[in-house]
């Protein structure tokens, strides 16, 4: 038997390789081993998601599992055939839902028969997507290939003690279609969630007063709408910033998380530099939507978008989509922009 062996050290070097080699081994049926995971990190190897990850994917495929351990920077995954089904996983505090469904949701979106997923955990977690970017724009775009994919933030829940809950059903896909998404757009109306849980409301009106000012920044200023959510069924204190654009059917979404240690102004300049860059280029898909993209394309008809930049995530996933189906993901520039060409994997 073939094993394939993956650097966990290439490129970036972070999670994203292991979710997509997660997926595509459990797709494809090839075993893998990978070293050096998440090299390089303050908290190197395997953490809880990541360890999540490969718990659900080992489970849905009965994979043979060597190093699923908390830390370890080795893992031997031998998958064997998917099955369909209801599952249930807990990432546990600490822990990100989307990052988890990253790995285990197109494996059982692949299949002909339904399937249906929980994953208990945060749907706000720093430096990972939240559950509306997951819910409202990922799944939707994986529709339009051709998926059948429901999804529902049952719970909210931030990173720490976690309390979120996504739910997922996966139909028997419809006909696939290859997706072009290359047609440049312009400024579009934005709308902002500031969705807090027990947090001062003092720090929250700084918040507010730091977007309007960020917003009023931006050249040819962006009309937006802006409300303040409490959701006090939210066990730990926290604040998250949502913002919404594009069109009701197909929104982007970006987003920031009050972190400990991170300031109101940190949090609102990196919202603001994602927004302005994204808004500049006018194109289709935004830059954390971009990585999100390659392997739903792959095992659909395949497809082209246009985005900002080359980002180290889509860099990773490319390199892993590579790897896995000996097929090469085109990229080219187009003017400043990224033309991203994701070839069809079977068939």
């Amino acid at each position: 038997m073939k094993i394939l062996k993956i650097d966990g050290s290439m490129g970036h070097g972070g999670g994203q390789i292991l979710r997509s080699s997660l997926a595509l081994s459990c797709i494809l049926g090839i075993p893998f081993e990978m070293t050096d995971i998440r090299k390089g990190r303050p908290q190197p190897g395997l953490r809880k998601q990541h360890l999540c990850g490969v718990k659900a994917c080992a489970e849905i495929c009965g994979a043979k599992v060597e190093g699923a351990e908390l830390g370890s920077e080795v893992l031997s995954f031998v998958p064997k055939k998917i099955k369909s089904g209801s599952y249930h996983f807990a990432v546990g505090s600490g822990g990100s839902t989307a990052l988890v469904l990253q790995s285990v949701l197109l494996p059982l979106a692949v299949q002909k028969l339904p399937s249906q997923v929980i994953v208990d955990g945060g749907t706000y977690c720093p430096q990972a997507p939240t559950g509306e970017f997951f819910a409202e724009s990922l799944v939707p775009r994986m529709n339009r290939m051709g998926y059948s994919i429901e999804a529902n933030i049952e719970k909210f829940g931030f990173y720490k003690a976690g309390g979120g809950q996504i739910s997922v059903a996966c139909n028997s896909p419809k006909q696939f279609r290859p997706v072009d998404l290359v047609r440049r757009e312009k400024l579009r109306n934005c709308t902002v969630q500031l969705i807090t849980s027990h947090f001062p409301e003092k720090t929250t009106l700084k918040i507010r007063k730091l977007i309007t000012k960020e917003f009023e920044k931006m050249k040819c200023a962006v009309p937006y709408e802006m409300e303040i959510v409490e959701k006090s069924t939210i066990e730990e204190p926290g604040a998250a910033v949502i913002v919404r654009t594009g069109s009701a059917e197909y929104p982007l979404i970006f987003s920031d998380i009050a972190a400990y240690g991170y300031s109101s102004e940190a949090l609102v300049n990196n919202l603001g530099k994602q927004l302005r860059k994204f808004f500049a280029a006018e194109v289709p898909v935004e830059a954390h939507l971009a990585d999100q993209l390659i392997l739903p394309l792959g095992f659909a008809e395949g497809g082209k978008f246009l985005t900002s930049h080359l980002t180290e995530h889509l860099e990773s996933c490319c390199q892993t989509f590579e790897l896995f189906t000996e097929k090469e993901v085109g990229l080219a520039k187009d003017g400043k922009e990224l033309l991203v060409e994701v070839p069809k994997v079977q068939g």
